[in-house]
């Protein structure tokens, strides 16, 4: 970053002006508005767009250039280390949530080993008072980052949940929205389209994961149920182009970076899943 000056005469942020805070693309190049934002537990600031495609190499810009090109930044400027957040468009409300990324990110790679009491603790306490609990794992050379659920199938009955592909945060919020919907009585299963996962209007769809991967992909899971004893779904979204991975459309990379743990899902409708019947 160059050096240069801001004047403002209200800073709303704890952190200095001139803190190097990361952008996508983007986000920098004033192409996209900032509709994500991880205060990261080390004190690093991240400003997303909303883009599922590969979103190249992170820019640095100072929290002051950031703020001058979004007022409306201003409104998470409290949020807490180790916390997200996320709205639908530039002036809508933020979601915000404890991402514990620390805690429940798996560094070594896919396979989990549950060895840590805290952590184990951890997830029983959240499953009894929300309900699930989520593990986040990063991207590991060319393996793509994943989040999924543990504690649905023991608290609702209805299989876990996985998606591949997507930041942290933003696979925190769609697997939250999910349950939610679960919650609410909507019918999620193989084939479904499921809207109101993503900001934007994106379908998602989901598909049932093959107990192959339960080994690779939910180590935490076979913990839980200690073995095999659980369904998955994975959440497949699309890119920004509304194009699936299976569809021709799709990149190469897109594909890459969110494999499929099933075939290719049959559809079983489309839009915002159907409701049980009462």
């Amino acid at each position: 970053m160059s050096e240069h000056t801001h004047d403002f005469p209200d800073w709303p942020f704890n952190d200095a002006v001139s803190t190097a805070a990361f952008c996508t693309t983007h986000v920098a190049q004033r192409r996209l508005p900032v509709l994500r934002v991880s205060h990261d537990s080390n004190g690093d600031w991240q400003f997303l767009d909303d883009s599922t495609e590969e979103p190249g190499e992170p820019v640095l810009l100072c929290l002051g250039c950031v703020l001058e090109s979004d007022a409306t930044l201003a409104q998470i400027s409290d949020l807490p280390r180790g916390w997200c957040a996320l709205r639908e468009t530039v002036g809508a409300r933020w979601e915000r949530w404890c991402s514990d990324e620390d805690e429940d990110e798996d560094e070594a790679g896919h396979e989990h080993v549950c060895d840590t009491a805290a952590g184990e603790q951890k997830a029983l306490a959240d499953i009894e008072k929300f309900g699930l609990h989520i593990i986040s794992v990063m991207a590991d050379g060319d393996a793509p980052p994943f989040a999924y659920s543990i504690g649905i199938e023991r608290s609702l009955g209805q299989p876990e949940l996985i998606v591949i592909g997507l930041k942290s945060a933003v696979a925190h919020y769609a697997i939250n929205a999910c349950y939610q919907q679960m919650q609410a009585g909507t019918v999620i299963a193989p084939g479904v389209g499921v809207t109101e996962l993503l900001s934007g209007d994106f379908t998602c769809v989901i598909g049932a994961v093959d107990p192959v991967h339960f080994k690779e992909y939910m180590g935490w899971a076979l913990w839980l149920y200690e073995g095999n004893n659980f369904r998955a779904h994975q959440i497949i979204f699309p890119s920004t182009a509304g194009v699936l991975p299976w569809e021709p459309e799709a990149s190469t990379w897109f594909r890459n970076y969110q494999p499929l743990l099933a075939d290719r899902p049959a559809p079983a409708s489309t839009g915002t899943a159907a409701p049980h019947d009462s």
